[in-house]
């Protein structure tokens, strides 16, 4: 089977001044799975000393399951520490190392003037080849809500470029949980319905209310829901059965380094899950999506 994997950002330098060692460890054992090798190989060196044999472990991991293509995030973010920032320009350099393995999605800096915002995502697109964006606007300098009227030029900007949007949700994208609620997603989604909304860790843990709002979104036929690592959390299995019910607007990540490619991998296969809906889940949602 072949799958799509909608959140996996390797184990590079930029990223791992977000991902470090202890949230990753912490994570992966508070699901019982161990640490992906290609991980536990990039910390052996100084910054960027064992890029390259980590992500040579990485590739070998995704073969191993099949994982055809990984999306990848730009993020922009001071609200930890160290901050963290990656470029479209250094996504663009991994992906031509990744062999097109690795797809980039274009990060949103708030701390630059709209229309610096605006005209990065076009060049981001047309000249480095981003197939889309990630937005976190609850962990921008000054947190907003996915429905604040400032961002309304980023999302016809994206309906207009027909491009996809990521945005990260879950219990840490904003100073407390309303920031994942998905009542504001749903009003984001109406006002632009052209444009393909990806709610990156299924708005956990308001788990029914997206499902709610996946199976509203028939009619729109604009919002995806990925779960991710919180299938696994407590009443994330859910999702699971909401994938039966409306098959066409799931995707599948792994949330890498948080998530061990072949762990996540054989208990998504593990799921009740139908058979015949596995393909659109794992691939064929993300194919479309993605205009392959």
């Amino acid at each position: 089977m072949k799958i799509i994997d909608f959140r996996l950002r390797p184990p590079t330098y930029p990223y791992k001044g977000f991902f470090f060692k202890e949230a990753v460890y912490g994570c992966c054992r508070s699901y019982d799975w161990p640490v992906s090798p290609s991980y536990v190989k990039s910390l052996e060196g100084e910054k960027g000393a064992t890029d390259d044999e980590a992500l040579e472990l990485l590739y070998k991991e995704m073969d191993e399951m099949d994982i055809e293509i990984g999306l990848m995030n730009g993020r922009h973010s001071d609200k930890f520490i160290p901050p963290c920032h990656v470029e479209d320009n250094y996504l663009a350099e991994l992906s031509k190392h990744s062999k097109g393995r690795l797809w980039g999605l274009a990060g949103v800096n708030f701390d630059k003037p709209m229309n610096d915002i605006i005209s990065g995502i076009e060049m981001g697109v047309k000249e480095l080849g981003m197939k889309g964006a990630c937005m976190e606007p609850g962990l921008a300098s000054k947190p907003m809500y996915a429905d604040d009227e400032y961002l309304m030029p980023i999302y016809k900007t994206l309906a207009d470029l027909n491009l996809p949007l990521l945005f990260m949700t879950g219990p840490f994208s904003g100073p407390d949980i309303s920031y994942t609620h998905p009542l504001q997603f749903e009003r984001v989604a109406i006002k632009f319905p052209r444009l393909p909304i990806i709610l990156g860790h299924a708005c956990y843990p308001y788990v029914s209310e997206t499902i709610a709002l996946a199976f509203r979104s028939g009619f729109t036929q604009n919002i995806y829901v990925s779960p991710d690592v919180y299938m696994f959390a407590p009443g994330g299995s859910v999702y699971a059965e909401a994938i039966n019910w409306q098959p066409t607007r799931y995707l599948f990540a792994s949330a890498y380094p948080f998530g061990n490619l072949k762990d996540v991998i054989e208990r998504t296969l593990a799921l009740p899950i139908k058979k015949e809906l596995l393909d659109r889940y794992m691939y064929s949602n993300a194919a479309k999506l993605l205009k392959l």
